[in-house]
């Protein structure tokens, strides 16, 4: 299982360079406008009031004003950047890890060699990890490295906290596209699929959360990862982590017995 989650994890730490020099692209260009907007005096918190109740939820969060460094990185930053583009693509790069190979013909090949279909997934999933913690690693250390440089000062620890427990939502993200991999032969379809469910989930969220429906969001992982409160309140809600955490279990264990009864034969 490590040599798969070994072989796997090197060929995907190009992709998680390319994506942390994007991510710090967008981050030295988020830190850098912060001081001409203090300068400039908008009203961002009068804007913040004018928007919906849904466009606040799903592209500002939480947040009650933005005028604040911390706000304005969660609206800026985190709420868009982490909570919706970064889950959909670890949900779209997990799609790809079983139904690749199925698709490609090769899984016969790979579990021809003594591994067990339950290691193989276990292993595929173990992948994505070191590139999750090294994308948050580095943008971590970009966000600080910026608020420096333009003599911002943030609480560390709960910035360092923000990174950390995202680790666990993206995770829990990549583990929607674990499923939809095991699930289709079709790498797009998989991919598709995994992105989509991630996607819909989050807009399910957005649409239920404080309304006479908000039950049906507690299904989305969203819910359970909100950077305003962490980074502006410095709340940490340990019960929201292990909800992530325990769906990541679930949804590996159950990939891993899909997987073990689906037959490859057709």
């Amino acid at each position: 299982m490590l040599e798969i989650t070994s072989f796997e994890a090197g060929r995907r730490l190009r992709g998680s360079l390319l994506l942390s020099g994007a991510l710090i692209a967008l981050i030295v260009l988020t830190v850098a406008l912060f001081p001409s907007i203090q300068e400039s005096g908008a009203d961002l918190d009068a804007y913040l009031e004018s928007l919906p109740p849904e466009a606040t939820r799903a592209f500002v969060g939480n947040v009650t004003t933005l005028t604040t460094i911390e706000g304005y990185l969660v609206s800026q930053l985190y709420q868009f950047g982490w909570v919706l583009l970064l889950a959909i693509y670890y949900a779209y790069a997990a799609a790809s890890s079983i139904a690749g190979e199925v698709e490609r013909g090769t899984v016969g090949l790979t579990l021809s060699l003594p591994v067990t279909r339950t290691r193989v997934v276990v292993g595929k999933f173990l992948s994505l990890v070191p590139g999750v913690v090294l994308v948050n690693a580095i943008t971590f250390l970009a966000v600080y490295v910026g608020l420096v440089l333009i003599d911002e000062s943030i609480d560390v620890i709960d910035l360092f906290a923000v990174h950390a427990c995202s680790i666990a939502y993206l995770l829990a993200c990549a583990g929607v596209g674990l499923l939809a991999s095991v699930a289709f032969d079709s790498i797009r379809r998989a991919q598709t699929a995994g992105a989509g469910a991630v996607f819909g989930l989050f807009l399910l969220d957005t649409f239920t959360f404080d309304t006479d429906y908000e039950w049906l969001g507690d299904v989305a992982f969203s819910r359970y990862f909100d950077p305003g409160a962490i980074l502006v309140e410095g709340d940490i809600s340990w019960t929201d982590l292990s909800v992530l955490l325990v769906a990541i279990f679930i949804l590996v264990i159950v990939s891993s017995e899909y997987f073990e009864r689906r037959d490859l034969t057709g």
